[in-house]
């Protein structure tokens, strides 16, 4: 009896704790849309200017319509999107990849980071750097960086979140890369099209893909705060924390938007 009551109280402090979570959700998304870009691809491109300086010549563009992100960003969150998508439907693996792809992981980042700083001092000299970087090398290697993103959060996920996960890696075949290769041709068809409308839907899934990879490092964080780990076995017995690391997410968005605004 006493643990029925006791049952019940928790059940109705988690109740009043949600409904607390969607009151400040709803209240910071009313201020985010009210503080943004008028317009449903406005609101994209305020979302985008807290993550990316936006530069128009790093950027792609179809007639007066510009992506939300940079090239860079661009492949970096179209890559995650589709490693986000695999990682959702292969289960939960929370092993870490072997060597090889370690060592690979490693290549990718080194390879963006290093694509980074050759534009950003050819910029600042006003000529090449070490090569003449391009939209199309922003972008191979904003791929390259989504890839190693995806693996990185998704078994991070995995570990800090689910009671039982597989041991298996979720990098841990060629065919993986393969795959993940030729939805990366497919989609820069989107970034590079000259039809506005579907450089806008790109653009749509790129933020998507923003507002979930914040979203999830902060259900992460909050997790680990209330040393919550290990400790879920359904999606459903996440609401509380996918909701606080949600609104998390959603008051970075309007802080930094609102910095830049500041110093712009």
């Amino acid at each position: 009896m006493v643990i029925m009551v006791f049952e019940k109280i928790k059940l109705h402090q988690k109740k009043i704790i949600l409904a607390g979570l969607l009151v400040i959700t709803g209240f910071l998304t009313w201020l985010f849309i009210s503080n943004s870009f008028p317009g449903y691809y406005g609101k994209i491109l305020t979302v985008g200017s807290s993550v990316c300086h936006q530069i128009p010549s790093h950027s792609f563009s179809a007639g007066d319509v510009q992506f939300p992100v940079c090239a860079r960003c661009a492949g970096l969150y179209l890559g995650s999107f589709i490693g986000l998508v695999y990682a959702l439907f292969a289960g939960r693996k929370k092993g870490i990849p072997e060597k090889g792809f370690l060592i690979l992981m490693v290549i990718l980042f080194l390879l963006w980071a290093g694509d980074g700083l050759n534009s950003f001092v050819s910029d600042f000299i006003n000529e090449p750097f070490l090569y003449q970087t391009n939209n199309l090398t922003r972008l191979i290697t904003g791929y390259g960086m989504g890839l190693v993103m995806a693996t990185a959060l998704g078994t991070l996920f995995n570990i800090t979140v689910w009671n039982e996960a597989d041991d298996d890696a979720l990098l841990d075949r060629i065919d993986q890369l393969l795959g993940y290769a030729a939805i990366c041709v497919i989609i820069s068809l989107m970034v590079f099209t000259e039809y506005a409308i579907l450089l806008q839907a790109a653009g749509y899934i790129t933020i998507f893909t923003v507002i979930t990879i914040i979203s999830l490092l902060y259900t992460i964080f909050w997790i680990i705060t209330f040393r919550k780990e290990n400790q879920f076995s359904k999606w459903k017995h996440l609401i509380i924390f996918l909701s606080a690391g949600y609104a998390t997410a959603i008051g970075q968005v309007l802080l930094l938007v609102s910095l830049r605004n500041k110093i712009l």
